[in-house]
This record gives C-alpha cells, structure tokens and sequence, in this order.
C-alpha cells in the first residue's frame, strides 16, 4: 500500500511538470535551438567554442523540436530532485509512516518558486534544460554522504559504480557554475568525512572526483571559456565592474526595498539555521543543514565577478533552501504527519493543476500566433497582427510579441509592415465568434479569424478617434 501511495504521487508529479514543458512556448533563443541554429550545433562544430553545456544544449535542442521530449524532461527532473528531497530527509530519521511530507511541501515550493526564477526556468526550455538538471548532483551527493556516514556494511555492485561515475562526469555538462560547485563539495567531502566511510564507499568517492574534475576539465577547455577570459566575448565575461554581474543585476532588477526584505529575510533564515544546527543532536541532520547552506551560497559566489548573471542562476540555491526549509520542518513535526501530509499534498496538486491550465494557455496563444502570422505573410497589406499573451508573469518573453526579432526572422515575411499587437482578449473573443461554425479549410478559417480581428481593430480605432 505504502509503495502504490507513494509511486502514485511521484507519478502525478510526474505528470504535472510534464504538461508544463508540452504546453509552455518556445520563447527567446528557444526560437533558434529549435530550428537553423540547433540543427547545425553540433553537426557544425558549433559546440566547440560555443560553451561547455554539451548535454544542456542537447537537451534544449532536443526539447524545442520534439514536443514529447520536453515533457518527458519537465516530467523527470523536477520529480527527481523531489524524490531526492525525500530521500535525505528519510536519510536522517526513519518515516514513522507513508512520508512524502518533504517531497510534498517541496514540490509546493518549486510551483511557488519566485516569479523571476520560475520564468527562466519553468517558463523557458533554454533556461530549464541548463539550470534545473544541474541541481540534482549536488544533492545525489549529499544523499550518498548522509547513507554511508559511519555506515561501512553498504555494498555497490559494479554496474552502479560504473552508472555514478559516469553521472558525475555527465552532471558537469549543464551549467558551470554548478560544475566548480561539484568539485569543491566532492574534494570537501572526501577531505573530511572519508574516515567515516566504508571501503566501497571510498571507492565509489574516488570515481565521483575523478568523475566531476574530468567533466569539469572537458567543460572547460571549450574554446569559449578562453576568449571570456582573454576579455574577446561579445556575450560573457570575468569583471567585478560588470553591469550582468551578481550584485549589479539585483541593484538593477529590483527595488532598494525588495532587496533589504529579501536580504533580511536570507540573512536570518541563514542564521537561525546556523544555531539551530548548533544545538541539535543529530549529526546527519547537522551534516546536511551546513552541506546545503555551505552550497547555497558557493553556487552563486562565482556571479561576483562573472556575467552574465539572470534569475536562473539562482535556482540551485533555491532548491538548496527549499531542501533545508522542508527536511527541517519535516522532522520538527514528525509527529504530525498524518495531518501534514494530505494538506502539502492537496496544495501541491492545486497548485499543478494551475500551472498547467496557465501554461496551456500560453501554449495555445503561441501556436495561434504562428498561424496568424503565417496566414498574414500570404495577403497583402501594410499592417501585422500580433496575438498577446494573457499576461508574461511565468514566461520568460524579453520583449512583447510584436517587437520579437527571434519570432518575426522565422514567422514574418514583410518586416516593413507596422506591427500591431491584439489584446488577449480581443483575439479570443474573435475566436469564441467562430466556434461552431465550419469551414471547408484551415486557410478559410484563418480567414474568418482575420476578419474578425479586422473588426475589433476598426471598433479600437473608432474608440480612440472619439
């Protein structure tokens, strides 16, 4: 029962985070990897002095041309870094029943993540197949530290000594600041808790460094990195006075109070863990509370001085904290489980249930978008029509859909047309205006839509005049 429970709920979240990335549209560079741009990647050497990303740009090419592979993906990784979550928590104490509080209140917080990280990476496939994947070594990490700490009976078959090694190596082709993160908790861990291993362990340690430093040697000898240190890259760079950098970014996206909230917010969070951990008896639990905070700020420490620094790059010191926060919590109220289990578990699921109606939304104004406009290139007029979204709050769109150079290179024809945008709710109106109705082809239909969008902007016009 306990196994069907829990297989169910992973199976949901699964689901859940799925329809998100089948449904959510090809946004900004997206546009480009999947098309002219990652179709000549890698079989035009590309890669050899774009960046180091190798499996991350695999991904997004992979994800912005075949639907089900972008939804097998959003399915995959956030469920894994959950089921991760739940893992080292049960690592420090024993369920006393089904669990899955931390994996719950976990999966709740990533739906909640804050809007500017949840745009770059939910709401971007570029953003997610770089930074999201990256995130789940470093806990895998922790994970095996906390199951074998004073634990020398744990035996590893071959295979999966093969398998952890070879996902060390893959794990430092997504994103490089997550990459030195690797190698600075790898060398930390075999430094300081070695003598607490058995000799497998030990052994499986030694394939996990020598693991992360080939993949973080094979990153980082790409021609890219060293025009960015020689200073000759139009797009990254290594400077402390950069406007991309960590501290410039956050001065410039957001207000003095914001920050000071915010701030003030970490900055005790951080503390409180601090003594919190201090105090208690538990060593696991100790060991884990320090890794992940120690990680939360390591992972962004490079942006100090490297750009460009975005949202996104946070994310892995989120899900840091979201770990922290949920374990923490988890065990505190241990007994309460009964209680806290169905009302994370119901919140995790309303909150899916949003996200994936909104993220249909964004997906169906998208693909109307790219038949409008293909239906537009066809006539002759002075005038191109764009379709808004809703609203941009949890997508990653760099500028409205009528100013979108991405969009406009591969979808409009006359670039010297004045481009207009449509109010959300105006195209849909239109839209509501031909349902029922028959038409013998897609281009007759495309027409009456157009038609109807002609109107409501005659009935705008006369407003405006008025």
């Amino acid at each position: 029962m306990t196994r069907t429970a829990k297989l169910s709920f992973y199976f949901i979240l699964f689901i859940i985070f799925g329809l998100i990335g089948l449904w959510m549209p090809l946004l900004g560079d997206d546009l480009h990897w999947g098309t002219y741009f990652g179709s000549n990647y890698f079989p035009h050497g590309i890669f050899t002095y774009y960046d180091g990303r190798y499996l991350g740009d695999l991904l997004v090419i992979s994800m912005t041309k075949i639907k089900p592979v972008a939804f097998m993906a959003y399915g995959i990784f956030p469920t894994t870094i959950v089921y991760l979550i739940q893992k080292i928590r049960e690592q420090i104490t024993p369920e006393k029943n089904i669990g899955l509080v931390s994996s719950a209140l976990a999966a709740a917080l990533i739906l909640l993540s804050p809007v500017m990280i949840f745009k770059q990476i939910l709401g971007w496939h570029a953003g997610f197949a770089n930074y999201l994947p990256s995130a789940i070594f470093p806990l895998f990490l922790l994970y095996l530290v906390l199951k074998n700490y004073d634990n020398k009976n744990v035996h590893y078959y071959r295979t999966s000594m093969i398998l952890i090694f070879l996902a060390s190596v893959a794990t430092q082709f997504f994103a490089e600041h997550i990459t030195l993160l690797n190698c600075f908790n790898v060398v930390l861990v075999w430094i300081f808790f070695r003598k607490h291993f058995g000799e497998q362990f030990k052994k499986v340690l030694n394939l996990i460094l020598a693991g992360n430093i080939l993949g973080a040697i094979l990153m980082f000898i790409n021609g890219a990195y060293i025009k960015i240190l020689l200073g000759s890259d139009a797009y990254r760079s290594v400077s402390n006075g950069s406007k991309d950098t960590l501290f410039n970014y956050l001065k410039i996206t957001y207000t003095p109070k914001h920050l000071i909230v915010v701030g003030t917010l970490v900055l005790a969070f951080t503390i409180f863990m601090i003594l919190y951990s201090l105090k208690i008896n538990n060593t696991k639990q100790k060991i884990a509370n320090f890794a992940l905070l120690l990680s939360t700020y390591v992972a962004i420490a490079p942006f100090i001085v490297v750009s460009p620094f975005g949202s996104r790059c946070m994310f892995a010191s989120y899900v840091f904290l979201v770990t922290i926060f949920t374990i923490n919590l988890d065990i505190f109220f241990n007994n309460y489980e009964k209680i806290l289990l169905p009302v994370f578990a119901l919140l995790t699921l309303c909150l899916g249930v949003r996200m994936d109606y909104l993220s249909h939304d964004y997906g169906k104004t998208f693909d109307m978008q790219i038949q409008y406009s293909q239906y537009q290139n066809t006539i002759t007029r002075d005038d191109q029509y764009f379709l808004q979204y809703r609203s941009d709050k949890y997508i990653w769109l760099t500028a409205p859909i009528q100013n979108d150079n991405n969009f406009s290179e591969l979808y409009v024809k006359n670039k010297d047309r004045n481009m207009i945008p449509i109010n959300y709710w105006d195209w849909t109106d239109a839209m509501r205006k031909l349902k029922g109705k028959k038409f013998k082809t897609h281009d007759d239909y495309m027409r009456a839509f157009d038609k109807q969008i002609l109107k409501k902007v005659k009935l705008i016009q006369a407003k405006d005049n008025k």
